[in-house]
């Protein structure tokens, strides 16, 4: 069951008190491939979250370690998947260009297992 539907990522909240306030920077999450069907999500390479590819369906969950993460939305988008995991750290996702080219140079020069 998911916690986030899509439509609720699509709203913007602009009441209260920090609306009138200067908006701190927020940080910038990036979305790397580990393998055909899973996705991570991450902050200063830090793991926020993981994206599962379950047929046409892309099942976010949060958390820094895979096998311990909570699922928190079910998705038809990588980008709206993406967008869920970052909204719980207050995060923005980085453009696809800048996911794709830190997933490219993380395979290029990721240590072989011994």
């Amino acid at each position: 069951m998911s916690i986030m539907s899509e439509a609720s990522l699509d709203r913007v909240d602009t009441a209260g008190p920090s609306a009138a306030a200067s908006p701190s920077p927020m940080p910038e999450a990036h979305v790397e491939r580990l393998t055909d069907d899973v996705y991570a999500v991450t902050i200063a390479d830090d793991a926020i979250g993981f994206i599962e590819v379950a047929g046409r369906i892309y099942v976010a969950s949060v958390g820094p370690r895979r096998d311990r993460a909570l699922e928190c939305a079910q998705t038809h988008s990588l980008d709206t998947a993406a967008r869920a995991i970052a909204e719980i750290h207050g995060a923005t996702v980085a453009d696809a260009a800048t996911s794709r080219a830190r997933r490219v140079t993380r395979a290029l020069y990721r240590p072989l297992p011994c």
